[in-house]
């Protein structure tokens, strides 16, 4: 019982100092950074068409897999590469690893929505906003978005650009350099 009290005071004490940094971080930001404004509306703007990309690839590939030989996908790579000399093994490996660093940038803004949900000032308005602007697969119209999150239209986009801000401020600020850091200790 004590065990399981003191854990989730550390968890509560690491999101707080967590927190805290971020909090330093975002006030020492200018909020008309333009660099981190666009450089992440530019990602939130790839991030739903990657994500039906890789995910129609992958099923395509496995759909077609699946009819031709009866095996699933991974098999069938498996076996090209290690038995079939006319395999353009770097392609295949090229490709992968394409997927892979695609879904490696979509778990880290997927961190970062999930920081940016948690923030004490509005984490949760702002990820709604971005939720509605950019990572939902059927658009909104801009009336559609301003009834559905019940704000005006000047609030959706000062809180638009707060919110964008804001996630790239965690995102640059906060998440990459926590992973960098994990990877440098290995």
């Amino acid at each position: 019982m004590k065990v399981e009290i003191l854990e989730r005071e550390n968890e509560n004490y690491v999101e707080c100092r967590s927190i805290k940094e971020l909090e330093k971080i975002y006030n020492i930001q200018d909020l008309g950074n333009d660099k981190i404004y666009h450089n992440t509306k530019l990602l939130l703007r790839l991030y739903s068409k990657v994500l039906w990309r890789m995910s129609n690839s992958i099923m395509e590939m496995e759909e077609k897999c699946n009819l031709s030989n009866g095996s699933k996908l991974f098999n069938i790579i498996n076996t090209l590469i290690d038995v079939d000399p006319r395999v353009d093994k770097l392609l295949i490996e090229s490709r992968l690893q394409s997927i892979e660093d695609s879904k490696s940038i979509i778990e880290l803004i997927n961190r970062a929505l999930i920081l940016l949900k948690k923030y004490p000032d509005g984490g949760e308005r702002y990820y709604k906003i971005l939720n509605v602007s950019y990572l939902v697969l059927v658009k909104y119209s801009e009336n559609e978005m301003l009834e559905l999150l019940m704000i005006s239209r000047s609030t959706f986009f000062r809180d638009k650009k707060k919110a964008l801000t804001l996630l790239g401020v965690i995102l640059w600020g906060f998440v990459i350099p926590d992973i960098k850091e994990a990877y440098e200790k290995e």
